[in-house]
């Protein structure tokens, strides 16, 4: 069930993340004319995500050994989001990034190993 609750936590996180991004500068508020509060579908459902990842992740981290699962779940969520940031956003990959993201997998696979 560990295993399950970390492959929805970091769908919902990455995915959350993805759309607020893709949602851009939708959110508006305004306080002119009372109380005004939009927001564009896709950073609501950016937004929904989130939540739904901090709500997972509170219950997780009470439930489940921290020393674990915090650097592997981190970890994995950095490097899709360091995927999702080129393949989708186009942002460029420096060679640092990459290293960075090689160490944060060959650090999983250890953490994994040591269990």
């Amino acid at each position: 069930m560990q295993y399950i609750l970390a492959l929805i936590y970091i769908f919902c996180t990455t995915g959350g993340i993805t759309f607020m991004k893709l949602g851009g500068d939708s959110m508006h508020l305004s306080l002119s004319k009372g109380l005004s509060f939009k927001m564009g579908y896709q950073t609501m459902l950016g937004f929904f995500l989130y939540l739904c990842s901090f709500l997972l992740w509170q219950g997780m981290i009470v439930k489940y050994d921290l020393s674990i699962m915090v650097p592997i779940v981190t970890g994995i969520v950095q490097v899709i989001v360091l995927l999702i940031g080129h393949f989708i956003f186009k942002e460029s990959l420096s060679l640092l990034g990459i290293i960075g993201a090689i160490l944060i997998i060959l650090g999983i696979v250890l953490m994994a190993l040591g269990k």
